[in-house]
C-alpha cells in the first residue's frame, strides 16, 4: 500500500507528462478496439448480404469467350439455354428448384414519369430462392412463362420511381415500347454491391428473351439446393449433366462457371480478414509505440528521482520496495491509460460507423484483450527502468548532484 501510495504521488507530481505518456496507450487500446469493431461488423454485414441472396443457393455463369487469344471476359460465352435449366430440374436430385435468367437495362415508363433500371427475366420461383418476398400482388406463374405473358413485378426502388405512393397494381407500364401488366410489388431489399434488386422490373423469362431482348441463350441459372448439406452433392450433379449436354469431357475445361453461396462467403471473409488483420496490427503497433513512451518516461523519472531513491534506501528501504513502486507506477500508467483507451474506442467505434454508415460490432473480448495487452505493455515496459532504479547503489545515488 506504500508503494502504491508513493507511485501515484510520483505520477500526480507531473499530471500533464503524465497524461502525454498515457495518450500513447489510450490511442492503442482505442485503436484496437476500432480495428476488431470494424472487422467484426463487417464481416457480419457480408454474411447478412450473401444471406439475402437465398438460402442454399448456386449460380450457373457462362464461360469465357475467346478469340485468337483475347478473352471476352466472365459470362461472355453464349451455351446456356433454357433447356438446360429444365434439364437440371428434372435430372438432378440434389436440386430443388431453378430459376432461369436474363437481364439488361432498359427505360421504363408509367404515364409522364419514366426511369432506366434492370428489367430481369427469371422463372416464377425467383422469390422463394432469393429470399425476396411480395409485399403486394402476385408472381408469375409458370403458366406465364411458357405463354409469354406481358406481365411484370416491380421492385421497391423503381415503383417509388413510377407511382411514388399509389398501388402499382394492375396499372400498365410500357418497357421499351411494349406494354405490360404489373401484377405485383416485391418488398424492399437493399442493394447488394455492384446489383440492387430492388431497382429492377422482373418479368419472365421467355418473354424477357423473346418479347425483349431477342436473345437465344440464358445469362445464368440459379439453382437451389434441397438442403445446404446437399449443396456439394448439387454443384456435382450440375457439373456432370451440363459437361454431358455440352459434349465436354471430364478432364475439358468447362463453357461454365458453377458458383456458389460457400464460395461468396469464403472470399468475402478472406478480404475480411485480410483488412483485419490489416488494421489490428497497425492498432498494436501505435499501442507497443504508447508502451515505448512509457518506458522512456519512467527511465528520466529514475534518472530525476535518483537521489529521493538513495534517501529511501539509506532509511531502510529494500530492492523489492523500489522495484514495486516504479513498477506499479508504469502499470498505473497502462492500466489508467488502458480505460481511458477503451472510453475512446467505444465512443470512437460508434463515431466511425454513424459517419460512415458502417455495420460496427464493439464486443466484451475485444475490450478485454485491448485492455489486457494494455496491462501488459505497462509491465514489459515498466520492468526495466524500475529494476534500474531498484539497483542504484544508495551511496553513489545520495551523492548524485
Amino acid at each position: 500500500m506504500i508503494s502504491f501510495t508513493m507511485a501515484l504521488r510520483g505520477l500526480t507530481s507531473n499530471k500533464l507528462r503524465s497524461f502525454l505518456t498515457m495518450l500513447g496507450v489510450i490511442i492503442g487500446v482505442g485503436a484496437v478496439i476500432i480495428a476488431i469493431a470494424i472487422g467484426q461488423g463487417s464481416r457480419e454485414a457480408v454474411a447478412e448480404s450473401i444471406q439475402r441472396l437465398g438460402t442454399n443457393v448456386m449460380t450457373v455463369f457462362p464461360g469465357q469467350q475467346r478469340r485468337g487469344g483475347v478473352s471476352f471476359g466472365f459470362g461472355s460465352q453464349e451455351t446456356m439455354t433454357l433447356e438446360d435449366s429444365e434439364a437440371i430440374l428434372r435430372e438432378c436430385p440434389s436440386v430443388a428448384a431453378v430459376s432461369p435468367a436474363v437481364n439488361s437495362q432498359a427505360q421504363v415508363k408509367y404515364q409522364s414519369r419514366n426511369s432506366t433500371v434492370t428489367i430481369t427475366g427469371n422463372g416464377p420461383d425467383y422469390p422463394t430462392m432469393s429470399n425476396h418476398p411480395l409485399v403486394e400482388g402476385s408472381y408469375f406463374k409458370k403458366a406465364d412463362v411458357d405463354q409469354r405473358k406481358r406481365v411484370a413485378v416491380l421492385g421497391a426502388t423503381t415503383a417509388r420511381d413510377l407511382f411514388d405512393r399509389q398501388s402499382p397494381i394492375g396499372k400498365s407500364i410500357k418497357i421499351k415500347g411494349t406494354s405490360f401488366q404489373v401484377i405485383g410489388l416485391l418488398k424492399e431489399k437493399g442493394g447488394m454491391g455492384f446489383r440492387n434488386p430492388d431497382d429492377a422490373v422482373y418479368v419472365p423469362v421467355t418473354t424477357a428473351m423473346r418479347r425483349l431482348f431477342g436473345l437465344e441463350y440464358i445469362r445464368a441459372i440459379t439453382v437451389q439446393a434441397r438442403s445446404q448439406s446437399l449443396m456439394a452433392r448439387a454443384q456435382e450433379e450440375i457439373d456432370t449433366l451440363l459437361r454431358k449436354r455440352h459434349k465436354i469431357p471430364m478432364g475439358g475445361s468447362p463453357d461454365f462457371i458453377i458458383f456458389s453461396q460457400a464460395d461468396l462467403a469464403e472470399t468475402q471473409n478472406e478480404q475480411q480478414d485480410t483488412f483485419s488483420a490489416l488494421i489490428t496490427y497497425l492498432a498494436v503497433v501505435s499501442l507497443l509505440v504508447g508502451g515505448i513512451g512509457i518506458m522512456n518516461i519512467m527511465l528520466v523519472s529514475v534518472t530525476e528521482r535518483t537521489r529521493e531513491i538513495g534517501i529511501r534506501k539509506a532509511i531502510g528501504a529494500k530492492r523489492r520496495n523500489i522495484l514495486t513502486q516504479f513498477l506499479l507506477e508504469a502499470m498505473a500508467l497502462s492500466v489508467v491509460g488502458g480505460l481511458l483507451g477503451v472510453a475512446f474506442g467505444v465512443f470512437g467505434s460508434n463515431i466511425v460507423a454513424e459517419a460512415n454508415d458502417w455495420k460496427v460490432i464493439v464486443s466484451t473480448p475485444a475490450i478485454a484483450l485491448a485492455f489486457g495487452f494494455s496491462a501488459l505493455v505497462g509491465v514489459f515496459f515498466g520492468f526495466y527502468p524500475a529494476l534500474k532504479a531498484s539497483n542504484l547503489n544508495p551511496i553513489e545515488a545520495l551523492r548524485y548532484e
